[in-house]
């Protein structure tokens, strides 16, 4: 029980993530539910409120997860890190560099595109948020394919073309991007998350005489639906512009 994790919904749809421990209450403004009857309804099931609200119980999935877990940085959208995942071309057994952990959200993403087999090398300069980040994703993930780096990829050590993959999370990875480029092997894709459109610009400069090709720089859009029949339309709050997504590839030495 101690550790384990649920997402309680409630009529309204609004979600809960909750971390058991023994003895535990959850708190909902409509009232309170023990933990041991959270863990006797299980994944699927339904307890209900001293004050009579139900709530259903689930494992959160991974998208769940990221946006409701604890965070110490601003987190990377389940919109933009499964493109990202996309983008980087990731099947199980591949080894992936990343720059900047954050709370671990892009991490967890990584990780489980890549498997058990697989493995992921993260690096974080800033040890509150790596200490974050740890916490948050050995509460989800089990897998023991993730590596953590305290200090930044500017002081690391890297083997010359020894990764599959570089995701860079970082507010200046033109800092970073001749290190990260000889560490990945050729023909592979390098990614930046970048908040703004002048960063994309600072980064294609800093990649100017280094073997990597522009290929593409996006926007991920996500529109939901509000669906009640017989009426359908796009809910009112929707998630906006998070971020740019820049996808390079690296040239073969000649």
């Amino acid at each position: 029980m101690e550790g384990e994790l649920f997402l309680l919904k409630d009529a309204k749809g609004r979600a809960f993530l909750v971390r058991l421990r023994e003895g535990g209450v959850f708190h909902h403004h409509r009232g309170t539910v023990a933990h041991e009857a959270i863990l006797r309804a299980g994944p699927g099931g339904k307890v209900l409120t001293h004050l009579g609200e139900e709530l259903s119980v689930h494992r959160p999935t991974l998208e769940e997860y990221v946006l409701h877990m604890r965070r110490s940085a601003t987190p990377t959208y389940p919109k933009d890190a499964s493109a990202l995942v996309a983008l980087l071309d990731l099947a199980p057994g591949m080894r992936v560099l990343e720059a900047g952990t954050g709370s671990g959200g892009l991490t967890l993403f990584l990780a489980r595109a890549v498997g058990p087999e697989g493995r992921v090398d993260t690096h974080e300069k800033r040890p509150h948020h790596l200490r974050q980040a740890v916490e948050n994703i050995r509460a989800f993930w089990k897998a023991d394919n993730i590596r953590f780096h305290e200090g930044g990829l500017e002081e690391a050590l890297l083997e010359p073309e020894a990764y599959d993959a570089v995701a860079l999370d970082l507010m200046e990875p033109w800092k970073v991007l001749a290190k990260a480029a000889e560490a990945l092997k050729p023909d592979r894709p390098l990614a930046a998350y970048l908040p703004n459109i002048t960063q994309v610009l600072e980064l294609l400069k800093g990649a100017e005489g280094l073997p990597l090709r522009l290929e593409r720089v996006l926007e991920v859009s996500w529109r939901e639906w509000e669906v009640r029949l017989p009426v359908a339309h796009p809910r009112f709050q929707q998630v906006g512009h998070t971020a740019f997504l820049v996808l390079f590839r690296k040239w073969k030495a000649s």
